[in-house]
């Protein structure tokens, strides 16, 4: 029985389906087409893409360049960014150039002794950009150029995977954003040649289905992810392309609601200014959608999502027009299969937003507007995939700024950066971020996290910090209540027997003047004022935020400032602040 089994897949999948099938079906051209002829922000878009493949023509080719000793990845990307953008210009367009040019890529990627399988998220990567481009082109491929590209897939991804990664936590269970780029991208690259070898390929395609399905764990119960927004781009993205490869060639999928909650999420932890609330080891950057926000969108037909997706497009293009940063760019062409339309774009806009989970958080916002005033506060745990000691976080923006900052991560390739050293490194710790410090000690990291408790109104949030405080306090419990009516906020800690003094801090950028029991900060022509109105001691001061080596980032242009009150047996900290 078994026999026939093994004979009726082996049939299954050797009955080709045509290529290209990954994503881009040719059945699905004429759409798309239509779409850029009738939808402005679509031809703008493609306008975007072919523009970047234009630059593509004379950019090099990737190279074997692994610049720390450990990783491919930049070289990876650099492979996908040029694929992605080339082979759907030339699709779109018909311009032979571009074809020709993702012929030159897919060479050179063939051509490099490996994908450096050590650090598999550059062979995933890799494969990926190989698949696309082969599977895009494929009609127009010489039986030679097919064959190579093949052969690079099954011999540089797919053999390798389960010869050396069997065992790995990422390919056994959904452990980070490693299961999702590496299950898809191998996923990807073996419905790309499955008819090559269906017995090797099918279980890897079967691998990276169920890898899919368990990471929805990352978005339980409501959506928020634990490695923050930068890496939901990442692992998101990559889950997303499996899922619409796998539409694309026609298979039942079986996406988790989880995922419409946490398009819900990326709209709500971006703030006015298109920064993100950069909690965990990212960076604040502006925030430009990935094509899984159009796919989810689209896919889960959520009216706020689309209105949230496309505003932030047309301003990232016009940021784009006038000389403005475009970040990684990579997946940037696939909006156009998924952009939601604009008729669909309406709908109510939720203020505020709780999120559960591992990394708790809660958002509070005035308005959907550029100058609105927003706070992202979080619960959570330095426990969570590249979380930092930064339970009871928050940062804010109003008229335009952003006032408290997140400082984001440090150098991966420092000593024990993810073991034993991780908590030496400064922007790691709650001493460098806008959280307490209880008698001079780092945080805890409980496996639980510090939970969002109920609050009253929508206005207002709890959190439960004792976890993070143990051993240090009885109970730590920071509430933030949002005004917007005067684009403020206040901010209120409850620490109940402490075991030293506890220090309340903000990071800023703005310059700092001390007036007493207020902190002024002036910045872009603008004045936020912090006030004390508790009378738990302590005065407001300025700490540092130079680190322990030099190699860590030095934190120039930042500003901590303060105040640490004596340790009482109820003692209570409130700051309000509020533009003037």
């Amino acid at each position: 029985m078994r026999l026939v089994l093994a004979l009726l897949a082996t049939l299954t999948i050797a009955r080709a389906d045509l290529h290209p099938r990954l994503l881009f079906p040719a059945t699905l051209e004429p759409a798309v087409k239509e779409r850029i002829g009738k939808d402005p922000l679509a031809a703008d878009l493609q306008r975007l893409v072919v523009k970047r493949a234009e630059k593509i023509l004379t950019d090099r080719t990737c190279e074997y360049r692994i610049p720390d000793g450990k990783r491919l990845l930049s070289e990876s990307r650099l492979a996908l960014n040029h694929v992605l953008h080339c082979s759907w210009a030339w699709r779109t367009t018909g311009d032979a150039r571009f074809k020709e040019r993702v012929v030159r890529e897919l060479d050179a990627a063939c051509a490099l002794k490996d994908w450096n399988p050590s650090h598999f998220l550059d062979t995933a990567e890799m494969a990926t950009a190989v698949a696309i481009g082969y599977d895009w082109l494929h009609p127009v491929l010489t039986s030679e150029q097919r064959q190579r590209y093949e052969d690079a897939l099954l011999d540089k991804a797919l053999r390798v995977v389960g010869q050396k990664h069997a065992k790995t936590g990422w390919w056994t269970g959904a452990t980070n954003n490693w299961t999702q780029v590496c299950g898809a991208g191998m996923g990807m690259a073996a419905e790309a040649v499955k008819e090559r070898d269906p017995s090797l390929c099918q279980p890897v395609i079967d691998r990276g289905r169920e890898l899919i399905e368990k990471c929805k764990v990352f978005y339980e119960p409501d959506g928020a992810y634990p490695e923050g927004p930068s890496y939901w781009h990442y692992g998101t993205n990559y889950e997303v392309l499996l899922f619409a490869a796998r539409e694309s060639l026609a298979q039942e999928i079986d996406v988790t609601p989880l995922l419409n909650g946490s398009g819900d999420f990326m709209m709500h932890v971006t703030g006015p200014s298109r920064l993100s609330f950069n909690y965990a080891d990212g960076n604040a950057y502006t925030e430009i959608p990935s094509p899984a926000q159009s796919w989810i969108a689209t896919h889960f037909k959520s009216p706020a999502q689309a209105h949230h997706v496309r505003s932030l497009l047309e301003r990232g293009l016009k940021d784009i027009a006038s000389g403005g940063a475009t970040g990684d760019l990579r997946f940037f062409p696939l909006h156009l299969l998924w952009l939601p339309a604009a008729g669909e774009a309406k709908g109510g806009m939720p203020l505020s937003a709780r999120f559960n989970g591992e990394q708790s958080l809660a958002f509070f916002r005035s308005a959907w507007a550029p100058d609105a005033a927003w706070l992202a506060i979080k619960g959570g745990t330095g426990a969570a995939s590249h979380g930092h000691l930064d339970a009871g976080a928050f940062v804010y923006e109003a008229g335009g700024v952003r006032w408290f900052h997140d400082l984001g991560k440090d150098d991966y390739n420092m000593p024990g950066y993810f073991g034993k050293n991780r908590w030496d490194y400064l922007r790691l710790t709650n001493f460098s971020h806008s959280t307490l410090v209880i008698a001079g000690k780092l945080q805890s990291t409980p496996k639980q996290g510090c939970p969002l408790l109920k609050s009253a109104s929508a206005d207002e949030v709890a959190i439960d910090l004792t976890p993070a405080y143990a051993a240090q306090a009885d109970q730590v419990t920071r509430s933030a209540r949002f005004q917007a009516s005067d684009d403020g906020a206040s901010l209120t800690d409850l620490v109940e027997n402490p075991a030293g003094p506890v220090r309340w801090a903000i990071v800023t950028k703005a310059s700092p003047k001390i007036d007493g029991e207020r902190l002024i900060l002036e910045e872009a022509g603008k004045r936020l004022v912090l006030t004390r109105l508790d009378k738990s001691g302590g005065v407001w001061e300025e700490y540092s935020l130079k680190p322990a080596t030099e190699r860590e980032q030095q934190n120039k242009g930042f500003h901590l400032m303060g105040f640490t009150a004596p340790p009482a047996e109820k003692l209570c900290l409130e700051v309000n602040w509020k533009l003037e």
